[in-house]
């Protein structure tokens, strides 16, 4: 096999590289294009989710490296998987820059769309040396899904991919695609090229490279790092029948250093997270109406899978999506639908198999061919069914209503930089409601009951915290109680919406602002 790539360690000159890379393809025009397209998303963050997790976990690691608190509850935050190498990489930023990490989200935005274009295009281009097949990857990727749109991050539809564009989520599927073209390259199992040179010392810096790569995908967003492993498995043994004895253990090598990294994170042990009931519940949707969710990428990837199958009984995307697919069904039959998060690399398996498929057909016979007749016309509702992220870009108000009604999209929440004139970091607010338990904590923040579980608190913790909210704004508790409550979590902010019924009154309670949304933010004295 010859390679369309050279060897590390080739003669070729520094000059003569630098102008191959700068030399335009499609895929780096429709790259540049699409990362021209997320630029105002990433400028932007629309907020409709995750992102005040995010922020308020890199501002306890940015206040306390060492010994942070829990991102959304004032506890210790021992053992809290939050704390990542994605967050520790944003508290970093934050303390280098003095940027606070709301600001500090947007960098990381720009920089997860560069390392996803890139991981993209090279995991492609490990499984053909067709020119348009990373053009085609990309647009199967964002836009072959299904007809109803499904926002949970590592789920990198468009609409989804610009709500979750600073996620972890969104970094680790960049790395994971990265990982898997390495482990295609180290395997010999890239098209028209030769190995990477077996010489120990070309060979061992990549082995530890992917093993430290695999370490932080699977620490900064665990459902990404199943799959990651996953293809790396799929890969491995399709491979099986060429491994010699130095492979395995350059394999095992790559193996240790994630073990390694594992066991001396000071955060948190992925040995000793259980399986969380309150995780299992939020994710029990997953398995509903799946077909709405990814019919798109069935349609087409399912015989691109089966042709793939027949030319290669081996092949790596076919062995990716028969594991994915039984690590999805064990969720099902176990009731742990948690594990429903690794759908995203099942649908993606489909996806470039479908772009690979595409690829071969000749430009001449486009119009001929029934297979691209029917992707083209896919990838066009596909494309429709995704616009909601325009939205993003130029808001509702400025496109026609007709437009506006029949598009989806998740309207991004109006946020609370209004009560960081109030509020300083490590004030608790007593609260209640999804918008403001998952912003708060985002500027610094603590609110009594959580906006997302953590694993590391206990489940008996968390429902009181979230039966004493519910108490506190009860119509029939005095104020003795309310105060009572308040004491408990050390909480002097009350925060307020229209629905939770009458403002508190009496001396202790003063209402210090008004957001335009109608909430009352009140001093406790």
């Amino acid at each position: 096999m010859v390679g369309s790539t050279p060897i590390a360690g080739s003669s070729e000159s520094f000059g003569r590289r630098l102008r191959r890379y700068a030399r335009p393809t499609p895929y780096k025009i429709a790259g540049l294009i699409f990362l021209l397209f997320m630029l105002p998303i990433c400028a932007r963050l629309p907020w409709s989710g995750d992102i005040g997790q995010h922020a308020s976990t890199i501002w306890r690691l940015r206040e306390n490296l060492g010994h942070p608190r829990s991102p959304m509850i004032d506890v210790p935050g021992d053992g809290s998987p939050y704390f990542s190498p994605y967050q520790v990489l944003g508290a970093l930023v934050s303390l280098a820059t003095g940027l606070v990490p709301l600001k500090v989200l947007h960098l990381l935005a720009l920089s997860n769309m560069v390392v996803l274009v890139i991981g993209i295009g090279a995991f492609v281009r490990s499984l053909t040396t067709n020119r348009w097949a990373p053009v085609l990857a990309l647009a199967c990727y964002v836009f072959l899904w299904g007809v109803d749109v499904q926002v949970w991050s590592g789920y990198e539809s468009l609409l989804s991919l610009s709500l979750g564009v600073s996620y972890p989520s969104a970094f680790a599927a960049g790395l994971m695609f990265l990982v898997w073209a390495w482990t295609l390259r180290l395997l010999g199992r890239v098209p028209e090229g030769s190995r990477v040179s077996a010489s120990p010392a070309k060979r061992i810096p990549a082995h530890l490279a992917i093993g430290l790569l695999v370490f932080v995908i699977v620490l900064s967003h665990p459902f990404t790092g199943i799959p990651t492993c996953l293809g790396i498995v799929a890969i491995f043994a399709a491979s099986l029948r060429t491994l010699k004895l130095r492979d395995w253990l350059l394999w095992v090598l790559s193996g240790a250093v994630l073990l390694v990294g594992m066991l001396a994170w000071p955060y948190w042990s992925a040995f000793d997270l259980k399986q969380s009931a309150a995780l299992d519940a939020m994710h029990k949707g997953l398995y509903n109406h799946p077909l709405n969710w990814f019919g798109f990428a069935l349609v087409l990837g399912i015989p691109a899978l089966i042709t793939r199958f027949r030319r290669d009984r081996l092949d790596p995307l076919v062995l990716l999506f028969a594991l994915t697919a039984a690590t999805v069904g064990y969720g099902y039959l176990s009731g742990h639908y948690s594990w429903g998060r690794v759908y995203p690399s099942l649908v993606l398996s489909l996806q470039f198999a479908t772009a690979l498929e595409l690829s071969r057909i000749p430009g001449k016979q486009w119009f001929r061919q029934q297979f691209s007749l029917v992707a083209t016309v896919t990838l066009v509702l596909g494309a429709w069914v995704q616009s909601g992220a325009l939205f993003y870009i130029e808001p509702k108000e400025h496109w026609p209503k007709p437009v506006v009604d029949v598009v989806q999209a998740w309207n991004p929440w109006p946020g609370f930089q209004w009560t960081t004139k109030y509020l300083k970091y490590g004030d608790v607010v007593m609260t209640r409601g999804e918008r403001p338990s998952v912003m708060l904590p985002a500027y610094g923040y603590y609110t009594v009951a959580a906006g997302y579980p953590d694993p590391a608190v206990s489940e008996k913790e968390l429902q009181q915290r979230s039966w004493d909210s519910w108490k506190f704004f009860n119509t029939d508790t005095d104020n003795a109680l309310r105060l009572e409550l308040l004491k408990k979590y050390h909480a002097h902010w009350v925060l307020i919406r229209p629905q939770d019924g009458a403002v508190p009154e009496g001396p202790e309670f003063e209402v210090v602002a008004r957001s335009p949304q109608g909430e009352y933010l009140i001093h406790v004295k």
